[in-house]
Order: structure tokens, then sequence, then C-alpha cells
């Protein structure tokens, strides 16, 4: 048969004598081709496809079919099957080719050293059997990186950028990996010419896996209601219900026994759905506005040809095509020539453009990387990028990786441990003072046998145990009076109500939680580009005609045009400025940032640069443009002018430019010779734009002779060098990504309010530090340690193995405002150490800013973390708290209001529902252990303890916060939630509203004989006023001769009335109930002040909801007394016009003794519930009292 040799770059073709004449004309030149050498490497797979043309030969149909025909078209058969299974052999040794034309070794030898090779293998095709060994991946598995190694390697590129870490821990690496292209073409086996095969793309895929990076379900309703359950105090009411139900329901057998017990389970159930069913919203809400990351399509080489296909496609191998305004969708490494600008601004927060290329050093700086991550954007040039991570693998990955590692370590927030502590803390008290009632009223049953009172002379089975159960239920109803349920739904209504109105205030909040929590934030660590500044380049310094102007404006007429054209020409046409939307403010920047600003520059100088660049097109004849580069650091572009000659325009770094020219532009216009003074003017001016923190460039021109193409060439080649000689100076610019005017208020808002605001940046120090002085972040009176780069902060706070180093932790973070030349694990180790530390005595809650993905960590590990809406990415928004919708910190400021405003709700509703509580349990407690049973009957309670709680949470939950706030300290975080000034209100009202209540039912109520409210009959005990007592009988009848009928003379049921109430409903205990109501109605706008303000009215009116639940709670209570049938069903009946005067009187009485409650010191009081007392006898609260909300 045939013999064909092959190697992996050529093919020998040896004739069989039975084919010589069968190829066509054109398969035999193409064999000749095969023949005639070495080919590339494109055209092996040609050879190939001719050699299984020309392989078998076609036989003629009047060809007779003898056996040696059919021999031979069998061995043809066989032939053509081993040259396509040769075929994906060799495709699988092309690399080899890649690699000698990038390393320029001669074709020659590779040919030798690849038939040897392949020759070696062929040995192995020729077996007896005829099979050969198909290529797979696995068969050099121990040659091939892993996924780890892989993803290691981008780490390690990512991690260390400066010149040092490059050549000490990048170059000089752990993996023992020369860091170069054809390192990890070899190791992958890949052909940057061809790519891959599709054949091998599955067991890539298998063993590096997909580009996809899971997103998790959204956790449905279900769930989040099971876990709004687990809070400790909704667990304990529904404990506190069932036992309601249960002796209501089947001891007691009362026929309105379920009703407590499921008005219970309605408010836990109510505040379980209003909290589960907000947070799925909110989920929802930003799962809407990041929807689904957009299924790219990418260019990718494989097999030879260039494809398009979806991101999510691209497996480890993969050579990706890259061109200006792509997204790059994986992490890779650049291979071959290439002009890429890879902006990482979404990544790391630096909006300086990135070169890609072999790693290249320019003095201390690192002018070229290699690779390229995932979620960047190509900015300009085009490049080839060599697929080594995908999917989870990739940098962004491993952030999420780190994210879901946070989310297990996410703990209650401040406030909700200190409500449960507080909750716990009353649960004992409430336990304590049922047990205590019991036990009076156990005492006191056996001292009454011991005298013989009355119905205690013998022991009835029929009264006695019935008494001694009702004992346990009134010790059971002083537990579930104690406690305050409706705690869960003040704080669910607050943090919802806030975060409706914290939208409005560009503020997304994506947990509920973290409302509050900002609240006590101590420490804010910042990003600057976006947050702090604009984001957006501009020029605010111009040096030209001998002069320093802040406004392009100021700029001298005969300058301007020379100004605006040498900016504008000497820029890509792929950056342009887009027009604001309808209603909207200030252009879209696109393409280079730092041209953008020139552009803008020019239309400033009154010379739109549209019409610059309609004045000298793109396409003009003659227009040829040397692009920057970081040997150069300039860019020249050269044109021709409306009067025909040549003009070189360049633009660059400020002292390399400056250097080069020997003329400048003057005031009146014309060239002019730079003298020594001017030379000296120039330089300062370079060295005051960089003081400032300014990128500072050079603008300048010259007029090329008539003949420049031969003046400007040497050797026959146009000379940058001799172009660019004996320019003439324009103008210097000096640019910066401009502060927000807003911010240095807004920073002095944070500073006034306690707050340490940190910039954490990936800019250079010195910018860094020029911001920050702008802003009020660092001033001169701050030392050295205020401002530290990224390498020294590691040095000196982490251990060789990343660990911090708390004790010299605590030296450095007191003191430091700027953390610049940062990485992603600075900013994580500076949230986790300060959190960590004790430094200052008190626990620090810390607020982080990002926009990155690399800042996804921190914003999971800090107490809360503000994700940028705008530039953020998908990312960064899933780890964070909160999105800020418009990057602005003052929107950051706006949250600190609004976590102050709803902790500071929360207090008003606790100072006021625990006053009710405390009375209510009080009244319960006397009542049970005085008079047998207690003064408020069990739907009375129900309208006290539980809807006028509900009704409480939404008026004093709702109030908008002030601008007060933000004039004291944040709460720390062990501060007991109940401050001495809350408990100094509470006890004193709550005593006063005691003193009143036991005035009212052991001084009013006259006993004697009679029907309803009038006494008929004999009186035997003649109190204040003339209505009847609506006491239990047992109490009045006690030590009162003739009132206590002998036993023969009883009625049957005598005994079981008697220590139950007198008969029905009463004015007696009607008024006890109506002033009891309006006490509380009333005390509710006490409860609006909890820093000891005097003004309890100041901006009452602004709060509407506030309003009309007071207004629609007295005309409710008014109607539960007045309206006949509903005043039966709550035990109330009609109040003459004097008696209700009396009540609201007695009512509003605790407004003016608010005033007086002012003048005891609060530090008389403890504080409690949670965390340690907190010092209010200063009561700094005096500076609010006399200011109005604004």
């Amino acid at each position: 048969g045939t013999r064909r040799s092959w190697s992996s770059d050529s093919v020998f073709l040896r004739r069989h004598p039975l084919s010589s004449s069968l190829p066509t004309r054109r398969e035999g030149e193409r064999a000749a081709v095969c023949r005639n050498g070495l080919l590339q490497a494109p055209r092996v797979s040609q050879c190939f496809e001719m050699s299984v043309q020309s392989a078998p030969p076609k036989l003629g149909k009047e060809a007779n079919e003898t056996e040696d025909m059919k021999t031979l078209k069998a061995e043809n058969e066989a032939l053509q099957a081993k040259v396509q299974a040769l075929g994906k052999k060799v495709s699988n040794l092309q690399w080899q080719l890649a690699l000698a034309r990038s390393t320029k070794k001669s074709a020659t030898m590779m040919a030798i050293s690849g038939t040897r090779h392949t020759r070696a293998r062929l040995s192995s095709f020729h077996r007896d059997d005829g099979s050969g060994d198909a290529l797979s991946l696995q068969s050099d598995d121990h040659d091939m990186l892993s996924r780890e190694e892989l993803s290691d390697v981008m780490k390690l590129t990512f991690d260390n950028t400066t010149v040092d870490d490059v050549k000490h821990s990048v170059l000089d690496n752990n993996l023992k990996l020369p860091m170069k292209a054809e390192t990890f073409l070899q190791k992958l086996k890949v052909d940057p010419d061809m790519g891959i095969p599709e054949a091998e793309v599955e067991a890539r895929k298998s063993q590096y896996g997909s580009n996809v990076i899971p997103v998790e379900d959204q956790t449905p309703l279900w769930e989040l209601m099971l876990e709004a359950l687990k809070d400790p105090t909704l667990i304990f009411l529904c404990f506190a219900a069932v036992v309601s139900l249960i002796i209501g329901v089947f001891v007691e057998q009362d026929p309105m026994g379920w009703l407590e017990g499921t008005a219970i389970l309605t408010a836990v159930f109510v505040v379980v759905m209003v909290g589960s069913v907000n947070d799925y919203q909110k989920e929802s809400q930003f799962r809407a506005l990041n929807a689904k990351k957009d299924d790219m399509m990418v260019y990718v080489l494989r097999d030879g040809q260039k494809k398009t296909m979806s991101c999510h496609e691209l497996v480890v191998g993969d050579i990706v095509l890259l061109s200006g305004g792509d997204i790059v969708s994986c992490d890779g490494y650049v291979v071959g020539r290439n002009d890429l600008a890879i902006s990482e601004k979404m990544l790391t927060g630096e909006p300086v453009l990135k070169k890609k290329g072999e790693y290249k050093f320019d003095g201390d700086k690192v002018g070229q990387t290699p690779t390229i991550f995932g979620g960047t954007f190509v900015q300009e040039g085009e490049g080839r990028m060599l697929v080594m991570a995908v999917g989870t693998a990739t940098y962004q990955g491993t952030m999420k990786t780190k994210m879901d590692e946070a989310d297990a370590e996410h703990a209650r927030s401040v406030l909700q441990t200190k409500l449960d502590d507080m909750t716990n803390e009353i649960t004992k008290a409430g336990a304590a003072f049922a047990i205590f009632t019991v036990i009076v009223l156990c005492i006191r049953m056996a001292w009454s046998f011991h005298t013989g009172l009355c119905c205690k002379e013998a022991w009835d089975h029929h009264v006695h145990w019935s008494e001694l159960l009702s004992f346990l239920i009134s010790g059971v109803t002083i537990f579930v009076v104690a406690v305050p349920e409706g705690l869960p739904l003040a704080v669910t209504i607050a943090l919802a109500f806030s975060v409706k109105k914290m939208l409005k205030d560009q503020n997304l909040v994506r947990h509920l939680s973290a409302c509050e929590t900002m609240g006590g934030a101590t420490t804010i660590c910042s990003d600057k580009t976006g947050t702090l500044t604009t984001s957006k380049m501009t020029v605010v310094r111009i040096w030209a005609g001998g002069k320093v102007f802040e406004q392009a404006a100021a700029v001298a007429g005969a300058i301007k045009e020379q100004l605006a054209t040498a900016s504008v020409v000497n820029t890509l046409f792929k950056t342009f400025l887009k027009p604001p939307p309808p209603g909207g403010k200030g252009f879209t920047y696109c393409g280079n940032d730092t041209e953008c600003a020139l552009l803008i520059m020019s239309n400033q100088l009154q010379h739109p640069y549209e019409k610059v660049r309609d004045k000298y097109p793109d396409d003009m004849p003659g227009r040829k443009v040397f692009s920057f580069s970081s040997d150069r650091k300039r860019m020249t572009t050269i044109v021709t002018n409306p009067e025909g000659k040549a003009v070189a325009y360049c633009k660059g770094a400020a002292e390399i430019v400056a250097a080069l020219c020997d003329k400048y532009v003057g005031e009146d216009g014309r060239e002019t010779p730079i003298t020594p003074q001017i030379k000296t003017q120039i330089n300062q001016t370079i060295s005051d734009f960089a003081n400032l923190g300014l990128r500072t460039l050079c603008i300048a021109q010259r007029t090329l002779p008539s003949d420049w193409q031969t003046a400007c060439a040497v050797n026959g080649e146009i000379s940058l060098s001799k172009i660019e000689e004996s320019l003439v100076c324009v103008g210097l610019v000096g640019i910066e990504d401009p502060l927000r005017d807003e911010v240095p208020d807004a920073i002095a808002q944070c500073q006034k309010a306690g707050i340490t605001v940190r910039m954490v940046t990936g800019d250079n120090i010195d910018t860094a530090k020029a911001i920050a002085m702008k802003c009020g972040i660092v001033t001169a009176a701050d030392g050295p340690g205020a401002v530290l780069d990224g390498k020294t902060f590691r040095d000196r706070v982490t251990d060789a193995d990343g660990n911090i180093k708390q004790d010299e932790f605590d030296l450095v973070w007191p003191n430091l405002r700027v953390l610049a030349r940062s990485t992603p694990l600075d900013k994580h180790v500076l949230v986790s150490g300060i959190q960590a530390s004790m430094a200052t005595g008190v626990a620090q809650t810390v607020a982080v800013t990002g926009d990155g993905t690399n800042d996804a960590p921190a914003l999971k590990k800090a107490d809360v973390g503000f994700a940028m809406g705008i530039q953020g990415t998908d990312v960064a928004k899933n780890a964070s708290d909160v999105i800020i919708m418009d990057d602005n910190f003052v929107s950051i400021v706006a949250a600190v209001k609004w976590g102050r405003c709803v902790y500071d709700n929360i207090c008003k509703f606790l100072q006021f529902q625990l006053t009710v509580n405390i009375t209510a349990c009080s009244l319960a407690c006397v009542g049970a252990a005085i008079l047998t049973e207690s003064p408020l009957n069990a739907i009375q309670m129900l309208w006290v303890n539980l809807i006028m709680d509900s009704f409480a949470s939404l008026a004093l939950a709702t109030e908008d916060p002030t601008a007060a706030l933000l004039t004291r300290k944040p709460y720390p975080r062990d501060q007991a939630v109940l401050s001495q000034t809350m408990v100094r209100n509470m006890v004193l009202h709550s005593t006063w509203q005691l003193l009143v209540l036991s005035a009212l039912i052991f001084g009013l109520g006259d006993v004697c004989e009679g029907h309803g409210d009038v006494c008929t009959g004999k009186v035997y005990v003649d109190y204040y006023g003339s209505i009847k007592s609506g006491r239990p009988g047992a109490f009045d009848m006690d030590g009162v001769e003739g009132a206590c009928p002998a036993v023969a003379e009883r009625a049957a049921d005598f005994c079981s009335e008697a220590h139950k109430g007198g008969g029905g409903k009463s004015q007696h205990y009607t008024m006890v109930f109506n002033v009891f109501v309006l006490m509380q109605i009333f005390n509710e706008i006490n409860a609006r002040k909890i820093h000891n303000e005097l003004n309890v009215f100041d901006g009452v009116l602004k709060n509407k909801i506030f309003l009309i639940i007071v207004i629609g709670t007295l005309v409710t209570q008014i109607a539960l007394v007045e309206i006949p049938g509903l005043n039966t069903a709550f035990g109330c009946t009609h109040l003459t016009q004097d008696q209700w005067m009396a009540c609201l009187l007695l009512g509003a009485s605790v407004i003016p003794l608010n005033v007086l409650f002012h003048l005891v010191p609060p530090s008389l009081f403890p504080a409690g519930g949670g965390g340690i007392p907190d010092d209010d006898d200063e009561d700094e609260e005096e500076e609010g009292s006399g200011k109005k909300d604004e």
C-alpha cells in the first residue's frame, strides 16, 4: 500500500504505483506543494484534506469488480481511516510550530525535531492490528497545569502590582513557572494560531470547569418566614399565646377565652409576614435591578477558524480575540503582539488604563502586565488572550466564594442583639412578678382560712379549687402582659418604613437590619473614585501664555483656538462625548477619560470639539498618528492645516514634552522663545500641579517644513525624535477626577457626628493625599501615620502568613486616614482589624463602600457594606447590604442619618410600650394580690396591650430624621438600648400612672346595696364621690360588719361571685379603664423625645401618621365607652360630662409632669436592655431642646 510519513510541519508523499494516474491535476498540485518542503501550520490540515481526497482513488463505473479491485478498495478505505486518525494527532502537535515562531527558531530545525518525534509516534500507528492511539488531554495530564494552579497564577499577578512584588513574588514564583505566554501555551497544549480543536472542548470543560458562576436561587418566602420565626421574642410570644389559649378555652372555658391568645398569634403572623414579604420584595427588586448578566458574544479561535459564541461556552485553552469595547468574561494571559489597553476600574477602582504584554518595567512602575481579568473592559487596541481560568476559578469567582464564607459568619445586627438581651431580661422579670404574685395570693388565701374571713370559713371544692386555678391564671396573665409583644412589629415597621423613604435618598436597602446598624457606624472606609469624586476626569488648571488659570473660559482669547485645536486634533476619534438624556446633566464619557477631559476643555474654550474634528477629519489626507506608548509617554498626530502646512501636535507627560520645547505661545498668541525665567516657571507649574494631585500634560505643536518627510527621516524611515524636536509649548493642563462639590460638607458632618472617614484607594499616595486634603479627611495637623501605602500597611500589621498582628494593628489604625495603593486584601485586613480592635475602649462599627469585584469580601465582612449602583459590579452589589444608586458619598451620610433615626424611633416606641407594660403589669399584680382580680378585664387589656401598641409602633416608628441626629456621637455597640434618660422617664411616668389609677380604684366607689351605678340601699363604706364600687365583693366586704351574710343565708353562687367584679360593668371601673388609656395616649406625645428634650411638641405637626393615629385612638376610645353594645363588649358604660372632664384632665397630666421629671438627674437610674449603662447625666440634648427639626 501507499506509505506516507508526516512531520508536525510537513508532509512527504511516496506514491503508490497503482495511484500514479489517479489524482486530479489540482490534487497533484497540492501534493507537490506538500512535497516541496515545510508547510506553515495553517496549511498542514490542507495537506491532510488533499491526502484524504486523493486516497482512495475513484474507480470508473466500467471497471470490473475483480477480487484484486475489491482488495484494493478495502486497503484504500483502511488507509483513509488511518489518515484521519493521524490528522487528529498532528493537530495536537501544532503548538510546537507556534512556539518555534514565537521564539524565532528556524522552521527547518523545528521540522527536524518534529519529524523525529512524529516518526517515533508513528511506530505505534503501524502496529500489526493497524490501530492507533487517539491523543487526549488525559494522555499528558501530568504535564498540564491544574485548575487550582491556573487560578493561583491569576491571583498571584493580581495581588502583586509593584515592581518589587512582581520581581520577587511573580517572576520568582512558588510554582516554578516562567511567567511567559509560551509556558502556558505549552502547558495547556494550545496553538495560538489555531486554537483548540472542537473535539477537546468537552474534555477541557470537564477538567477545568465551565465559564459560569452559579447564582443562588432566591430564598422562597416560606423560608424567610421560618427564619423570622426564629426570633427569640416571637418564639416566646407563640409560647405565651398557646398557654393563654389552653387556659382560656380548656381551663376557664370562657366563651371569650380564645381572644387574647389568638390576638397574640395574629400579631406574630403580622410581624412575620411584614418582615418576610419586605425582605422578599427587596431581594426581587435587587435581582430585577441587576436582572441576569448579559450573555455576551465573544470571538474565539478554534480549529484555526474565527468563531462567534456565547461567553459561557469558553473553556481553558481557548484563544479569545479582543478589541476595543469588549467586556472580558474570564481570566487569561495575553499572547502575541497586541496594543490592548484595559480598564480595570470596575475590578480595582483605579481609572488608569493598563497596557498589556509581557511584564515590562518603567523605572519604579510596572509598565505592562500580561494577565487580563474577567469583568474588565477593553478600552483600546486589539489582541489575543489565552483563557486560563473560567467560572468560579476566575478572580471574580474566588471573590464570590469568600462572600459565601462571610455569609455564614453574618450574625444578628447590633440592635437585634440588644433587643434580644432586653427581651430575655423582661421575660425573667415577668416570670419573677408572676411567681411572686401567685405566692402572695396563696399566702393571702391561707391567712383568710386561718382568720375565718367571709367565704373562707370552710373549704368548698366547688369554690376554692377554682379560686386556686384563678391564681395560676393571674400569674400567666402577668407573665403575658409583661412581654412587649408590639416590639417586633415596631422594629419591622420602623425598618420597612425607613427602607422606602431611604430609596428617595438614593439608598436601596437589601437587608433591613443594615438600616439601624448604619446609625451606630463609627468608621466609614470609602473608595475615592466615583464616591468622593465625580469619576470624570476634568481639566482644573491651565498654564498658558505665562499665566495659570483655574477656568478654561479665562484663558486669553489669542491662545484659546490654538489650545483647543492642539488638544482635540491629537485625540483618538473613538473618544467622544455623549450628550445627556432629556433632563439629565453632564456629558457621558466614551473612550479615554483623559482625552474626554480635553474635549470638555475645548468646549469651555468656546471652540466645540466637533467643529475642530470637522476641520481635521479622521480620514483627511496626510494624517498620521503616532500612538501613545509607555516608552515615549506621549502621542503625536500630524495633520495639514488650512494653509496647507503640515503641523505636528504632541501631548504627553509634562516634564518630558516640556523638555522638547524651545518656544511657547505667548499671551498674544505668537510663538516666543522660552527664556530661563519661563523655563523655571514651567517647571514650577508642573511641580505645583503635581503637589495638588493633578495629572499634568504638556500640549505642544510644531509647524513642519514642507519636505518634512525627508527632513525628519533617518535611514529612509520617518524619525519621531526628529519630528518631536523644537516643539512650541501651547500650554500645560492639570487634570483630576474632581471632588464632588457636596463631599467636603458631608465629611464634615460625619466628623461632627463622631464618624471617622477613611479613604481606601488604588491611586498613588500623592494623589490620594491631595484629594483627602481637599475633602477634609486629612488635615495639616495629622501626623505621618495618617497616610500609608498598601505595602507599608501590610508589612506592619500582618505576618508572613497574612494574619493580622492585632497589637501592631492597634497602633496603626486609630491615626490612619488614607490607605493608598491598596489591594483587596488590604481593605479586608483593615475592616477585620478595626472590628476586632478595642484600642479605643469601644467596639467599632465599620461601614465600607466598594464598586469593584475585589471589594466583595470587605463588603461582606463589614457591618454595613455599600455598593455603588452605577459603577458597581454585580459581584459587589450581591455582597452589599445597601446599594447607593447615585454613587455619591452624600447618600451614605443620608444612610447614617436614617440609621440613627431608625434606632431612635425604636427606642421611642420602647420607652412608650414599656411604660404601658410596667403600669399594666403592676395593675395586674395589685389587682390579683389585693382585689383577687385585675381591674382591667381581658378584652380591655387586649386593647391596651396589643392594639394600642401596634398603633403606637406606627406612630412612633415612622418619624422622619432631622439634622440634629448628626450632631451627636454614635451609639456604642455595647451601650444599653434603654438609656438612663429613658429608664427615668419610664419609671417616673409609670409611677405617676399607678398612683392615679390606685387612687381611682381604692379612693372611689362606695360600698353599698343597690343596682347599677347608684346606691339604693344601705351604704357600708362612703368613699369620695357618689358612684357605686366596681371592686370585687370579697375585697369590699372584708372587715365590713354586716356586708357578709351568714352561711345559711347566702345564695348558692355568692362565694363564687365574691372574688369577681361587682356584678358587671360600672362607671367606677370604666373611669379606671378610660384614665389608663388616656394617659397612654398623651404619654405617646412625651415618648417622641428620648434625649431629655423639654419641648415634646417640636415637629409633631410634621408627622401626619402620628397625628392620625393619636386622634384615631382617642376617637376609638370614646366610641368604646359611649357606643351602646360596643361598650358592653368591652365591659364599659356611659360616663357623664363631668366624669369625662376628670378623665381627660388626669390623662393629660402626664405632659406637664414630664417637664418636672426633667429636673430629676438620669444618673439616679440604671440603664438596661443589653450592653453597658450610658451616662445621660450631662444630657447633651440641651443642644437639641432648642433646635427645630429641619
